[in-house]
């Protein structure tokens, strides 16, 4: 049994972002219609990346090791609101986003990516939420991209803009 809620409703968007009208998550997508998600990549000073292993009944990637926190937007909600939301609520963080450090599309939703550092972290300040989220680590750069390789984005490419713009 997946603990993703299935009854969610998202925004549904055309390929140039603008808003279309409304999808349920457990819906198949119409074609040409996305839906908005974001993921935050959280560095723990210039050199770490703070990664989750997903919960092991979620209904895409059980139990692989992910960026930090992320999800898709509830409908209503800004990039900026849902990745402060969903900081939140899967490791117990708080933080203001504004703008998303790039966006990748894909076949039926698009991310905005956002990135922060927080270079005192520890894990034990960490609250995960356990239908989400069954372990966390910090890890290098290098790790982090040898273990989100093979997924549909490429982290590789997005970790090193993402350390440049952070400083």
């Amino acid at each position: 049994m997946t603990t993703d809620k299935l009854d969610e409703l998202w925004d549904a968007y055309n390929r140039q972002g603008q808003m279309i009208g409304v999808q349920r998550r457990g819906d198949v997508m119409p074609p040409a219609t996305y839906h908005l998600t974001v993921a935050i990549l959280v560095f723990v000073g210039p050199d770490q990346l703070l990664l989750q292993r997903r919960g092991h009944q979620k209904l895409n990637h059980p139990d692989t090791w992910d960026v930090a926190a992320g999800g898709s937007a509830l409908r209503g909600e800004t990039a900026a609101q849902a990745a402060s939301r969903e900081l939140a609520e899967e490791l117990g963080l708080e933080h203001s986003f504004t703008t998303p450090l790039t966006t990748v599309w894909h076949e039926s939703w698009f991310e905005a990516i956002f990135a922060i550092n927080l270079p005192q972290l520890t894990l034990e300040q960490l609250r995960l939420q356990a239908s989400e989220v069954s372990a966390a680590k910090i890890v290098t750069l290098e790790t982090a991209a040898a273990l989100m390789s093979g997924q549909s984005t490429d982290w590789g490419d997005i970790i090193a803009q993402a350390q440049t713009k952070i400083g």
